[in-house]
């Protein structure tokens, strides 16, 4: 490759081209060579210094349009100089503010930072960050940041500047995180030093604390509930505090802790009484002592939704049978759940009304066919238990799931067999070992035809013949859930379990699932508004979603939604939900820690609706939890990166320490650029230039 360099600082151009090319340069010059001595070469009447002015012009403008032709490219380099970048990130955590040094003045630790921010930018490319949770561009002195992340900044500066001349990361903090991984591991893929400035105090401080509270965010209205309450004392030895559980009704609970060491670990296991309905909210307290640190994280709030869930199972029987016990305590074992047995003569409307589930035990029977109960039940779901008193005919024109063509009143002994293609609920796989080895169910005789969509679980074994007969079978009527045990001697079950096992597990769960699938309520509303959960932390984004049905009850968002959230403390913030694919969802952002109630409202045609619902966000404590600085974690980051830790009065050295090391260092870029050389317009003009010089000569002398 042959070229031709011109030198023009700061820039460096070359002219490349082939071998090849080189040649055709030859013969360009020698075509303008050529159309020069044609045309000027014969002339007489030119005088002979024009004349051989006008054959150089016209060789040198044919030899530089035939060269052009070729295009030829021009190769342009400049350098550029990038100076070093400076992190410069502050921790403006609350835990900075909490556990610094007696005579550690915060203000003027501020201005000292900076000072060296200015200092800095005289050499380097400065830029200034704070973090806490998030990362922040600029520096902030607040320390009101309710969690630390000090992998965060790292994070950002290798997924940002990973291509950039990083010189050096400075970075003050006291080593505390309670967010994200270990920043030591971060710093692998940083190619920079990081210098530490390590604030806060080594020393534990005089300090107790309820470092975590352990707790269900769902209890059951009547239901006891377990907390666990961890407690930690520093430099505290012999005093004594009072922990104290309270609720909107006064102090719950309360025990005296005595302190007995300086480094005081204690938890305590109590358990409370759920006894009203909805979000509750707790306060966990521990009396402060004397000389001590903060007293903030003494106190934890947390809220606990208590709901109703206890529902009335009742079990319509034709006659006494031990079946109706066996159930009966099966049932009961979920709290949740109240059972009655009524005969069909004890009946009333009352208890047909306040039932969540009726069980119809071997009713329509011979004696009995039920009508007036069957139809004062239409509305409720129905778990049928069949047996020997069972009216097979009437039975099988009674529901949708089944039908049964009976011969006589004869029984037949079925051996449970679980289906593998079952999946409205789940039951453990000991559960299904058992069940399939346990004695036979007493079944009607006769053949068994399914009548419409159904969801099998058990199906019978005749002797040791698998049949397709379901023993029990799950479907949908018009307004409720249907299921049906085509069996009886349950209480069988359960004696024979207690007797192999000592317990009653495999039969309570197999009872329970199928009660809890049959009574849980299908949400039929148009409108509704949820939050995405009960209880928020204070840093998060409360988010919301919105559902609304037309008549044929498919998803719509053609109308706005409204949404009104209410603080405790009256305040009000009003929202409009954002449509996304056929629904609606509503980011409110970050609230102030709480309880709020929400009232959302729309309008589909002539119709309006309303929704209402409530959530907490729970204050965020983690930066009151710790408060011994970890200095140890900031010198095994210097280290590892090849800065240094220093301390905040030695501030004034961080520009002399970053001078002195020689990675950080000014680099030069080279920036080539190719262009092909007719592209150039300055070529363009010279070459009119010339070929008006050589028109202007030939006129005066008379050639054109």
């Amino acid at each position: 490759m042959a070229y031709l360099r011109l030198v023009a600082m700061p820039f460096l151009l070359q002219i490349q081209f082939s071998s090849i090319s080189f040649f055709w340069l030859l013969a360009c010059i020698a075509l303008g060579i050529g159309y020069a001595l044609l045309l000027y070469f014969k002339s007489t009447s030119l005088p002979s210094t024009y004349r051989k002015l006008l054959f150089i012009l016209r060789a040198i403008i044919v030899s530089g349009l035939s060269f052009l032709l070729f295009a030829p490219l021009l190769k342009s380099s400049n350098y550029i100089l990038e100076k070093p970048l400076i992190f410069l990130a502050q921790d403006n955590s609350a835990s900075i503010k909490i556990s610094k040094p007696k005579n550690f003045n915060l203000n003027n630790y501020s201005s000292n930072f900076k000072n060296l921010e200015k200092s800095l930018s005289k050499d380097y490319q400065v830029l200034p960050y704070n973090f806490n949770s998030i990362v922040k561009k600029g520096l902030e002195f607040k320390w009101d940041g309710r969690l630390s992340d000090i992998s965060s900044l790292f994070k950002m500066i290798n997924s940002e500047y990973s291509d950039r001349n990083i010189g050096a990361i400075i970075v003050a903090t006291d080593g505390i995180y309670n967010k994200g991984g270990n920043p030591k591991y971060e710093i692998e893929n940083i190619k920079a030093p990081i210098y530490t400035i390590a604030l806060g105090d080594t020393i534990p401080k005089r300090d107790l604390l309820l470092s975590n509270v352990n707790f269900n965010n769902l209890a059951y209205l009547g239901n006891q509930f377990q907390l666990e309450v961890s407690l930690e004392a520093f430099q505290s030895k012999g005093s004594n505090s009072q922990l104290t559980i309270s609720d909107n009704s006064g102090t719950v609970y309360s025990k005296q802790v005595a302190i007995n060491s300086n480094e005081f670990r204690q938890s305590i296991h109590l358990t409370l009484l759920a006894k009203r309905k909805g979000i509750q909210k707790f306060v966990a307290k521990l009396s402060t002592i004397t000389n001590e640190l903060s007293v903030i994280n003494n106190v934890q709030t947390f809220f606990v939704e208590i709901i109703d869930g206890r529902q009335n199972v009742l079990i319509i029987a034709n006659a006494p049978h031990p079946d109706l016990t066996a159930l009966k305590q099966s049932i009961e074992i979920n709290k949740n759940y109240e059972v009655k047995i009524a005969f069909k003569e004890a009946l009333s409307d009352s208890d047909i009304e306040k039932a969540g589930l009726i069980v119809m035990y071997q009713l329509p029977s011979i004696t009995y066919n039920a009508q007036n109960i069957l139809i004062k039940i239409a509305d409720k779901p129905i778990l049928y238990i069949l047996g020997a008193q069972t009216n097979a005919a009437t039975f099988s024109a009674a529901q949708p799931l089944i039908n049964i063509s009976a011969i006589g009143n004869t029984t037949q002994e079925a051996i449970a067999q679980i289906s593998t293609e079952f999946y409205s609920f789940t039951l453990n796989e000991s559960t299904k070992s058992k069940i399939q080895n346990f004695v036979p169910l007493l079944t009607p005789f006769g053949s068994y035809a399914i009548k419409g969509s159904t969801s099998v679980l058990i199906n019978q074994q005749i002797a040791k013949v698998n049949t397709p007969m379901p023993l029990l079978i799950f479907g949908e009527g018009i307004k409720h859930k249907i299921g049906v045990l085509a069996g009886e001697g349950i209480w069988r079950w359960r004696l024979e379990e207690f007797q192999e096992s000592s317990t009653h597990e495999a039969v309570n769960e197999l009872v329970n699932k199928t009660v809890q699938y049959l009574s849980s309520r299908d949400d039929k509303r148009k409108f509704r508004v949820y939050s995405s959960k009960n209880s928020f932390e204070e840093n998060d984004h409360i988010i919301l979603n919105a559902e609304l049905y037309n008549d044929a009850y498919e998803l719509v968002n053609t109308p706005d939604v409204k949404i009104s959230l209410k603080s405790k403390s009256g305040k009000e913030y009003n929202y409009l939900f954002s449509k996304v694919g056929n629904s609606y969802v509503l980011d409110a952002g970050i609230l102030p820690s709480g309880e709020f109630s929400y009232q959302s409202s729309t309008q589909l045609g002539n119709k309006k609706y309303s929704a209402s619902g409530s959530f907490v966000i729970s204050q965020q404590q983690a930066e009151f939890q710790q408060t011994t600085a970890n200095h140890q974690l900031l010198y095994s980051i210097s280290k590892q990166s090849g800065g240094k830790m220093i301390y905040p009065d030695e501030l004034g050295q961080l520009p002399k320490l970053i001078k002195e090391n020689e990675n950080v260092k000014t680099l030069s870029f080279e920036n080539r650029r190719y262009d092909e050389l007719i592209n150039f317009k300055m070529i363009f003009f010279l070459i009119l230039a010339l070929l008006s010089l050589e028109w202007f000569l030939r006129k005066r002398n008379g050639e054109v």
